[in-house]
């Protein structure tokens, strides 16, 4: 199962960007979406930025992902 996820773009070179989320960068194609620029915050699945998004909306979507995953030291 992929999961599509927002990032922030660190670096454009060509057909790819290197996006952080959640403290890890990774690559991702821009075929679909080639007017991405150094900045932005994209929503990425499967290696591949599918859309642009605002800022407000990319934390918002951060912060529901951050309450889904399962507290230290809690109980199971």
């Amino acid at each position: 199962m992929c999961l599509a996820y927002p990032g922030r773009v660190l670096e454009v070179s060509g057909e790819m960007a290197l996006v952080e989320t959640d403290q890890r960068r990774r690559r991702a194609s821009l075929a679909l979406v080639p007017e991405v620029v150094v900045g932005d915050w994209v929503i990425v699945s499967a290696g591949t930025v599918l859309e642009i998004v605002e800022s407000t909306e990319a934390l918002e979507i951060l912060a529901l992902l951050n309450q889904l995953q399962p507290q230290e030291g809690g109980m199971s």
